[in-house]
């Protein structure tokens, strides 16, 4: 069973902003904290890219969560901890394209913000 796997929990947050602003643009993103969910989130790959004199790092991050989880496209993790609280992946993460529904389990693309 998938639920003895998720041992990390995530601290996830909903963009609560809605409309435009004067000149039709969107209203900036106002990032509220929805709940937190227990998840397991790991690196499938990482690799470097070099393009002349600049160098970036990208790293391929996915999640798993429990069916019926609350966690959508373009909701952000502020952080994944242990059981304990202890922070085990720093930093913001981001939900990138369409949760999917998979047999046990959701699993989602993670993008890292900043």
């Amino acid at each position: 069973m998938i639920s003895g796997r998720l041992t990390m929990r995530a601290a996830v947050e909903r963009n609560q902003a809605s409309g435009t602003d004067a000149w039709g643009n969107p209203v900036a993103p106002d990032f509220q904290a929805i709940g937190t969910l227990n998840c397991f989130v790991w690196s499938t790959s990482s690799r470097e890219i070099t393009d002349g004199e600049k160098t970036a790092m990208i790293e391929d991050i996915r999640a798993l969560f429990p069916l019926g989880a609350d966690i959508a496209e373009d909701d952000e993790i502020a952080a994944v901890t242990d059981r304990r609280g202890t922070v085990i992946v720093p930093g913001r993460l981001k939900v990138e394209g369409p949760v999917q529904h998979k047999h046990s389990h959701l699993e989602a693309a993670l993008k890292r913000i900043g």
